[in-house]
């Protein structure tokens, strides 16, 4: 396969990039293998840099697997470079001791699955304390989100941060996808979501109006699905570089005002902006143009003024991006809705994930201007709780794309 789509399909499998195309874990090794074939033009085991001329940022990062440095990599060699890629970026199994926080592993079962989500909790909490969960893109596990995410601020800001584990890798967004698996299996992790709020209530004095959401890709896009399908239980999302999927956007009418946060790049070469097919192809479902999601929840929460607009200061003029920020005035119930567009942004979490040719070949520019999960936290506090009214649960999304 040429361009761009053999391109993205390596960005999960060599990188193990979290936030990728949706592939599940337990399809990596086959995945590698059928998209080295795809790449091997000639059929003779080795890729060489004539066969990856059309990426050469791509071959020049290619070259540190070649291990005998004769010219070519092979599958073994291909293989070998990502396992040891992978072992670096294996998040710590338990916090450090003097850690201020404590986190811990849950077990769920609902509708016969075994569901898992991790919690970090402050070691001191004072008062009821608001929720944020944390949803991993595809391919990925909650575990990589708790060592990269809020651990950091929860006891200094007093909240809990949530990462559940998708049904084998992925989230059942509301997308029309074959390939990924919860999907194809009709998996309600809408209703995995409810049962964790309620299996937390159990646990932790938490403050049930202001429950959020945040994820990347795959979990930003599961985040648009809970607002259609449960803006009774959260206040507000926070969805980074993930669309609205298109069968979602129809019927799009969560049954309470809901505050908004995205974070995009114009320049994201698996989530288009513009809208479409996620990295290119069907298989992977399609999402609507941000403007268009946006036009939705400005709607929906009643805000018709325009917004302020700003530009982040450019804190590091080689990232090769420039920021946009637009707030709107709040809306009914006083919800807040704002838009982080990343000029030149990739598919990439703003101030997060080590620079590099392959990175940056497989997924985009990454913007060092601001860091996106601080950004996320402090609208997130900034929001209203969610208003305490009686109400129904959304409708389920259309057939074919149940969440």
């Amino acid at each position: 396969m040429k361009g761009i789509v053999a391109l993205l399909g390596l960005s999960a499998l060599l990188v193990g990039f979290r936030t990728g195309p949706e592939e599940a874990p337990e399809t990596a090794v086959g995945g590698v293998a059928g998209r080295f074939k795809q790449l091997d033009a000639n059929g003779d085991g080795k890729l060489s840099t004539e066969e990856l001329s059309q990426m050469p940022g791509l071959a020049r990062a290619l070259s540190v697997a070649d291990s005998d440095q004769d010219g070519f990599v092979t599958l073994k060699e291909l293989q070998a470079y990502r396992s040891q890629w992978a072992a670096k970026r294996a998040p710590s199994a338990t916090p450090p001791a003097d850690a201020p926080y404590v986190q811990t592993e849950h077990r769920l079962t609902v509708d016969g699955r075994e569901r898992t989500y991790i919690v970090q909790s402050p070691k001191q909490s004072h008062g009821a304390l608001p929720v944020v969960f944390f949803f991993h893109g595809g391919g990925g596990r909650g575990a990589n989100m708790a060592n990269v995410g809020f651990r950091e601020m929860v006891a200094k800001e007093q909240f809990l941060a949530v990462y559940p584990d998708g049904w084998r890798g992925n989230w059942n967004d509301g997308r029309s996808a074959p390939r990924i698996i919860a999907q194809q299996e009709g998996v309600d992790d809408v209703k995995f979501i409810r049962a964790i709020v309620d299996d937390l209530a159990t646990r932790h004095t938490m403050d049930r109006s202001r429950v959020f959401a945040t994820g990347a890709s795959n979990g930003g896009i599961f985040c648009h699905c809970l607002a259609a399908t449960a803006a009774d239980l959260f206040a507000g999302i926070a969805p980074v570089i993930g669309g609205l999927a298109e069968p979602v956007a129809p019927t799009f009418k969560p049954s309470h005002a809901i505050s908004l946060l995205v974070i995009q790049g114009d320049a994201d070469p698996l989530v288009p902006i513009r809208g479409g097919p996620i990295a290119g192809s069907d298989r992977g479902g399609r999402v609507i143009a941000t403007e268009e999601m946006l036009k939705k929840y400005l709607a929906h929460n009643g805000i018709t003024g325009p917004p302020q607009i700003d530009e982040l200061p450019d804190r590091d003029p080689d990232d090769g991006a420039t920021t946009e920020v637009r707030r709107w005035p709040p809306g009914r119930d006083g919800v807040r809705v704002e838009y982080y567009l990343v000029k030149g942004g990739g598919h990439t979490m703003p101030g997060r994930g080590a620079a590099g040719v392959l990175r940056e070949t497989l997924v985009g520019r990454t913007s060092r201007d601001f860091d996106g999960l601080q950004v996320i936290w402090e609208f997130f506090k900034s929001c209203p709780p969610r208003r305490q009214v009686p109400s129904t649960p959304n409708k389920a999304s259309p057939k074919g794309a149940q969440p």
